[in-house]
């Protein structure tokens, strides 16, 4: 992306990620690092310098798909056990505990976490 298509409004810029003020500017940071050209804006309903207020992750439509994999990564190198939850309910079994649950359990029968959540 060219600095004159940020600077003439030629970008369709795509919300990526919703959370909290320092969470959102570590990423823009991160993808910065990685190339990938991000901006911050609050998200509706809030307003600066309020309690609990939540911003909004932009990027440009052509850089989603990258984005969203760069933040995926970023996300398992923060948080490792993410990894190993994802693969245990890929192989039913419950992503906090690794209990055999099978794919119908609503339940896990070991930790008593909500498998399924209904309604």
């Amino acid at each position: 992306m060219e600095t004159s298509d940020l600077e003439e409004g030629k970008v369709e810029w795509v919300a990526v990620k919703e959370g909290d003020q320092d969470w959102i500017k570590e990423l823009a940071d991160m993808l910065t690092g990685n190339g990938i050209v991000s901006g911050i804006t609050i998200a509706p309903g809030c307003s600066a310098g309020t309690c609990g207020c939540r911003f909004i992750l932009l990027v440009a439509e052509k850089d989603v798909e990258a984005a969203s994999d760069h933040i995926d990564e970023h996300y398992v190198t923060m948080h490792p056990e993410h990894r190993e939850s994802e693969e245990w309910a890929d192989q039913d079994r419950c992503p906090a505990c690794g209990h055999d649950v099978g794919k119908d359990a609503k339940e896990c029968p070991d930790c008593g976490l909500l498998l399924i959540i209904e309604g």
